[in-house]
């Protein structure tokens, strides 16, 4: 069947280049402002973002878009990775960090960056990027922030260029959540207008909330131009960058789900890059002098949520089997033609002194599974699992190739196709397919930032009731500074983890991106795109 699909694509692709050739030869793809001889960039996607609001749209398809609309205090250099994979933290919007005592950590920021809407960058705006109200109190009207920081006990202002964050304990890893998500730093004047004197914050903020989604105001290289539902999101040059005047005057970020379309647009000239191409289509390109393909590996791996509040799920035999009867490897060469791994457990090398090579993680036993199963309470039941097509590349094949491993020890699962993340986790979820992106090469900003104490899957999801040591032992990965200690938690956090079973690991995808020869600019490890001035330029086709 996938071997038909993989011929079908190629056919659709044959014809609709043969088509759209010519158009190649009548010019270039975009017109150009007479006022502005920069060019402009279309980026074919598979979906566009579904909020521009930097700390409620935490998908893959959100933080490719908006990485180019905010900024961070520290940032992460991808195009200079260290020996084991990681990036190291380079000047974002802060010029230098330190901690002045255990628990106070200063940062003193660039004096030279204006917003979007012609502010002045400021401390200020770090304050109310990192408020108790809006990020990590008890209260915090983004449920996800006090995963990132619920470390923090006070953020205030020492000067108009420094800002001191106190946490209750020393905070192992703070600099490098300050470089990920939920730490894309906004504009004050754009957000508190919309407070109120009396009004609770989490009343005001939802006014606020709902009116920046699709007017973002941020710092970084291109600033909110236009938005179509389903069809596009436009960004335009925000030429006062402290980084440097970007290379293109505009970019368009066009949705278009079917792989075959994004390339055959592609090679007729309507986009420049296109994302999200899958190895099927590699050899294809390679056909034409004017194209380029870049590939990465992603600090990213597609998993199998299992509801374990579920009353069929809840029985922790059944979840174990589910995981035992996936053959990994045949699912990376059937899909990914060899080119990818699964991470043996919820780590990657990258991880450093953390990391166990020797780790076994998510194995592949159909015969355990079957033991397994007879001593669970599974009667031949039918299973539901949920997924959005086209929003992970294969995952509608993975799934049935998977729903056929599941049939040979026993499983009976239903595949059932949903609409949006919303659909996914509705009321009766018992399985889903989701993605688990490594925000940070660091425990307390990928496992616990998604399955934590303070995670949505424990807290308002209600989908993994976690052993009570796992979130007990995670705490102390927060605080613990000593490395030898900290590898020695982290064995016991992943050895409590996988008994869990709230999950199960398949593979890391391989993001492939084509594009025009004329393009210059380089995919990350994370789905960031990154169009900075650093990262993005034009030459001669």
């Amino acid at each position: 069947m996938l071997k038909l699909k993989r011929h079908a694509v190629r056919g659709v692709l044959s014809c609709l280049s043969a088509l759209m050739l010519p158009v190649l030869a009548g010019g270039p793809a975009h017109a150009q402002d007479a006022s502005d001889t920069r060019p402009t960039l279309t980026v074919a996607v598979n979906e566009l973002a579904r909020t521009l609001d930097p700390a409620a749209g935490n998908g893959n398809v959100d933080v490719r878009i908006y990485y180019s609309i905010f900024d961070t205090l520290i940032r992460r250099d991808f195009n200079h990775p260290e020996a084991n994979g990681g990036a190291k933290l380079v000047p974002g919007l802060a010029t230098s960090w330190s901690w002045t005592t255990p628990t106070t950590f200063e940062v003193k920021l660039r004096s030279d960056v204006t917003c979007h809407d012609g502010s002045k960058f400021k401390a200020d705006d770090v304050l109310t990027t990192f408020s108790p109200e809006r990020l990590w109190g008890a209260d915090a009207y983004y449920a996800e922030g006090p995963a990132y920081f619920g470390t923090l006990r006070k953020v205030e202002k020492i000067d108009d260029n420094t800002v001191r964050f106190t946490t209750a304990e020393h905070d192992a890893s703070l600099e490098q959540r300050l470089s990920s998500y939920m730490s894309f730093v906004i504009c004050g004047d754009a957000w508190n207008k919309y407070k109120k004197d009396g009004v609770a914050a989490k009343v005001w903020m939802d006014d606020a909330a709902k009116a920046l989604r699709w007017n973002p105001v941020g710092t970084g290289p291109y600033k909110f131009a236009g938005y179509q539902k389903n069809d596009h999101v436009t960004l335009q040059a925000f030429d006062a960058y402290y980084g440097g005047k970007p290379a293109a005057k505009k970019v368009t970020f066009k949705s278009v789900p079917e792989v075959a379309a994004r390339v055959a647009g592609l090679v007729a000239g309507d986009y420049d890059i296109a994302a999200e191409i899958p190895p099927d289509q590699w050899q294809a390109l390679a056909g034409y002098k004017d194209l380029a393909l870049k590939t990465v590996p992603l600090e990213n791996s597609h998993v199998v949520v299992f509801n374990t509040n579920d009353p069929l799920l809840s029985d922790k035999k059944l979840r174990h089997a589910l995981s035992l009867a996936i053959d990994r490897q045949a699912l990376i060469d059937a899909l990914w033609k060899g080119k990818t791994y699964a991470p043996n457990g919820y780590q990657l090398p990258s991880f450093g002194n953390l990391y166990d090579k020797s780790r076994a993680g998510y194995i592949y036993d159909p015969e355990q599974a079957k033991k397994l199963l007879k001593q669970s309470r599974y009667k031949g039941q039918e299973i539901s699992y949920r997924l959005i097509p086209n929003y992970y590349l294969y995952n509608v094949e993975a799934a049935q190739i998977m729903q056929e491993m599941w049939r040979a020890v026993g499983i009976n699962v239903r595949i059932d196709f949903v609409d949006s993340f919303k659909d996914v986790r509705k009321p009766g979820v018992q399985m889903f397919a989701w993605s688990n992106t490594y925000r940070i090469p660091d425990p307390t900003g990928s496992l616990l930032i998604l399955w934590g104490a303070d995670s949505e899957a424990q807290k308002s999801q209600k989908l993994y009731n976690a052993n009570p040591e796992f979130n007990t032992l995670a705490k102390s990965l927060y605080t613990a500074t000593d490395p030898a200690q900290r590898r020695a938690t982290y064995t016991k956090v992943l050895d409590i983890f996988e008994d869990d079973m709230p999950m199960t690991m398949l593979y890391n995808p391989v993001t492939g991106y084509a594009m025009k020869k004329k393009v210059s600019w380089q995919p990350y490890s994370q789905y960031y795109m990154d169009l900075r001035p650093d990262n993005l330029s034009f030459g001669t086709p």
